[in-house]
């Protein structure tokens, strides 16, 4: 019996807790992950990173899907790949964000969140921000600290790959 989709986890990035049963070596314990709730089949999916671009995952393919569904309830929610406000500082070894500081939350493919302050270049000659490729790792407890940013994002010119599930 295939569990309904309102009873399973919303659609987003995870951290698995247990192995994928019958698919330990795809989708191991202590991975990120893309979860789907349905599929072309009526069963959930799970997507297994495929390469970081700017700090942001890509996931490709149709995923692995699976019928032990009790095992869904076994991730831990991630938040989702972004921009976000400081809501208080943020110390780590070696430094200090200030309160208000805008920064990029990605991931290791181990799940463990990485913040990337936004900076704007010294010579100035265009209006960007930008944002480094090496971060600062934060725990769990730090990703309540973030307030979630929209930030108009461009529409990606035909056969441009973008960033997410595809």
């Amino acid at each position: 019996m295939v569990k309904p989709k309102n009873l399973l986890p919303e659609c987003g990035l995870f951290r698995t807790t247990k192995p994928l049963p019958e698919h330990e070596g795809e989708v191991p314990a202590g991975i990120l992950v893309y979860f789907h709730n349905h599929s072309d089949s009526g069963l959930p999916v799970i997507v297994v990173p495929d390469h970081n671009v700017y700090n942001r995952w890509h996931f490709h393919g149709a995923g692995i899907p699976f019928r032990g569904l009790s095992w869904a309830d076994s991730l831990v929610k991630l938040p989702a790949e972004g921009f976000y406000m400081l809501r208080k500082p943020l110390a780590f070894q070696g430094g200090e964000w200030p309160k208000g500081a805008l920064v990029q939350l990605g991931y290791n493919r181990s799940g463990d969140g990485i913040l990337f302050i936004a900076q704007v270049r010294a010579q100035l000659q265009e209006n960007d921000v930008f944002f480094s490729d090496n971060g600062v790792g934060v725990t769990r407890d730090q990703l309540v600290t973030l307030e979630p940013l929209s930030v108009f994002v461009e529409p990606a010119p035909a056969g441009v790959h973008t960033s997410g599930v595809h």
